[in-house]
């Protein structure tokens, strides 16, 4: 069933595209360095791992996100069940423990029906659950190339009930770029207890903290680049760029079965404090966040092989920015050039139904509507310097629809269309060319519309084959499409404006095949033709181009060999076409081919303690290659180089007791 989809639907008969990762593919003898590492091999989604801890990974999904600077936008990312996308569409993932990740969920194509703001695509990131046993512990220790070396240590265990898990780790990275390592400390933990049927319900209980150092080395010209793709940009570092902080959050989940349905009703909370210089200047924010979500289903059958269930809902979200900008002289504060406190409050209401109409059709429906409202107090006003302070309140009424039809046993045909609404995040509004406080009054959020349709199945070859198969097509039309730029005099720093009109239309194809116990091999072939088709920037117009950091193809192979009694050997490939890198399209990163591999060897066990090393090697053919671009950049400065070949060697060391 998925979960991401927020309906008891099978996979193979859910009417959107739905892709799983299981834990051996985005966990077991993983570096756990970066979010890649969990999203390999998903059609439609692109991960540029920066090796950059002060922008962190850029996620996109269909050509969403992809203008991104920092973070996610674009895309709804929740872990444990609490949003790491903020109220205003920003999604940090600092706290992201890669290393006791149990798998993951993504809905590709624009879903605000059913997340809201800046869901261009979901993506459900989950824990591993606690262990099966009353207590258990386990360590894992790593070292590798570059000065890599992650320590993380987990304990938990279920009883009476009641399962828990808690865990820390340290990690830190030197970089195999000029300024550019980061050190970092998590701790998580998560609770489950007991169930919907009965008592009072399934309870959950997640948190997470952690406190990070990064710097922040810069994109490269196309010269600079092929003179040393290791060195940072000279001003970066003489301007001490990067981003340390501390971010601590705490979210609550209730389930309990009423009748012929169910309440579901969930709360979180977070503070987040940080300091990011930037070539021209350094931000201070401290933002406190919070919300809940409550629903209730009702769930009937009204005839045989006939049956439905209907959601409302509601959700609240708060978010307190109180953001300082002061001048950066040589990475020491200046002059107090901004100071404001911003507000975001959203608001939704929400339906879903999905019905199982005869044997052979699924229909899955949703109808939510978002209030957004932006609100800044200006606390630097002076008789040169005017009070700017304001708000702006941003709605969008966002409906979908997708169909499902059984055309042979475990093989379906579907089609959905859907819609999205994503407003401009708070740093976004608040940078602006012209260096007034408040609000950019002139940007505006980006809408979409989608029409999808694809195959999907799953069948047995003979008694030792399982296969799965999944084909999509889409057509998306974005209006006011968000494009970054930068201006001379503000290099590194991002302003926003809306393109009148975009397209993004595409085909993804994925397969999976199990060989036994033994063998699992996957493939993935994603191709997105983005182009702007309304877009005029002083009477020059880009219609017709692709839109920058949007790779048009990509190809992914996995392959996972386990040997009995010997642990296993893993293979990830991945190829990507050339990527423009601005709106003219003149610059372009070139395509690239990546190989990774890695092997776990069997544990063994002694006296209750199992060890089980491992090895593996990223990028194994040391190809050069540019891993994301910076779109827009002052000074052609887009290319942000990935890292040569590395090596690292691990071991987990687990204790429990029944």
């Amino acid at each position: 069933m998925t979960t991401v989809l927020r309906a008891p639907v099978p996979l193979v008969r859910a009417p959107y595209a739905v892709s799983t990762v299981g834990r051996d593919a985005a966990q077991t003898a993983r570096a756990g360095f970066a979010v890649d590492e969990a999203l390999r091999g998903v059609p439609g989604v692109q991960v540029d791992n920066r090796f950059n801890a002060a922008l962190g990974e850029r996620i996109s999904i269909r050509g969403f996100g992809a203008r991104t600077q920092f973070g996610v936008r674009g895309v709804k990312v929740i872990v444990d069940g609490v949003p790491a996308t903020m109220p205003d569409g920003q999604t940090s993932l600092n706290h992201v423990e890669l290393g006791t990740l149990g798998g993951a969920e993504v809905e590709r194509g624009p879903a605000s029906a059913l997340y809201g703001n800046a869901a261009g695509g979901v993506v459900l990131l989950e824990s591993a659950p606690p262990p099966d046993s009353t207590l258990a512990a386990s360590v894992r220790a790593l070292g590798g190339a570059d000065g890599l070396s992650r320590l993380q240590a987990t304990v938990g265990g279920q009883d009476g009930g009641v399962g828990w898990s808690l865990g820390a780790s340290r990690l830190a990275y030197d970089g195999f770029r000029q300024w550019s390592d980061q050190r970092s400390t998590r701790v998580t933990g998560r609770a489950d207890a007991g169930n919907a049927a009965s008592g009072w319900g399934a309870l959950r209980a997640s948190g997470a903290w952690v406190d990070y150092d990064a710097h922040n080395p810069g994109a490269l010209s196309d010269s600079l680049l092929g003179v040393d793709p290791a060195r940072a940009f000279a001003n970066n570092v003489r301007q001490q760029t990067g981003e340390a902080g501390k971010h601590g959050q705490l979210g609550l989940g209730w389930r309990r079965d009423v009748g012929v349905g169910a309440i579901d009703a969930s709360a979180w909370g977070l503070r987040r404090r940080l300091s990011n210089p930037i070539p021209v200047s350094i931000v201070a924010l401290d933002r406190r966040a919070g919300g809940a979500r409550a629903a209730w289903t009702a769930s009937d059958t009204w005839r045989p092989e006939v049956g439905g269930r209907v959601t409302l809902g509601g959700e609240l979200q708060r978010q307190r920015d109180d953001r300082q900008n002061f001048g950066n002289a040589s990475g020491v504060r200046g002059a107090r050039t901004l100071d404001q406190l911003e507000h975001v409050t959203s608001g939704a209401l929400f339906a879903q139904a999905d019905a199982t109409l005869g044997p052979r059709v699924v229909a899955l429906a949703g109808l939510r509507h978002d209030r957004v409202r932006f609100a800044a107090d200006d606390r630097l006003v002076s008789a040169t310097n005017p009070d700017d302070s304001g708000a702006r309140t941003l709605s969008a009424t966002t409906p979908s629809l997708g169909v499902s039809v059984e055309i042979a046993r475990a093989a379906s045909v579907y089609a959905n269309a859907s819609t999205s609404f994503e407003t401009p995040t708070t740093t976004e509004l608040a940078n602006r060319p012209t260096g007034a406080g408040g609000f950019n009054p002139d940007l505006h959020p980006q809408r979409a519309r989608s029409l999808e349709a694809g195959l999907k199945g799953a069948a047995v070859v003979g008694d030792r084959v399982a296969a799965s198969w999944q084909l999509a097509a889409y057509h998306t039309i974005v209006r006011d499409a968000l494009v970054p730029f930068e201006v001379p005099g503000a290099a590194g720093r991002q302003f926003f404006r809306n393109a009148g009109r975009a397209r993004h239309r595409g085909v993804e194809a994925a397969a999976q095949a199990v060989v036994g116990d033994a063998l699992t091999l996957r493939a993935a072939y994603t191709v997105v033709d983005a182009r702007f088709q309304q877009y005029t920037v002083r009477d020059t117009s880009y219609a017709g181009l692709r839109i920058p950091g949007v790779s048009p193809r990509r190809f992914d192979f996995s392959a996972l060999l386990r040997a009995a009694h010997r642990g296993l050997v893993a293979v990830d490939l991945r190829a990507q076409d050339r990527m423009p890198a601005n709106d003219v399209n003149r610059a372009w990163a070139a395509g690239y081919a990546l190989v990774d591999a890695r092997a776990l060897t069997d544990a063994l066990s002694m006296r209750g303690v199992s060890i089980a090393p491992f090895v593996g090697v990223t990028n194994a053919l040391d190809a050069r290659y540019v891993t994301a671009v910076t779109v827009n950049a002052a000074g052609a400065r887009y290319f942000e180089p990935g890292a040569r070949r590395a090596f690292y060697l691990g071991t987990d060391v687990a204790f429990g007791r029944r």
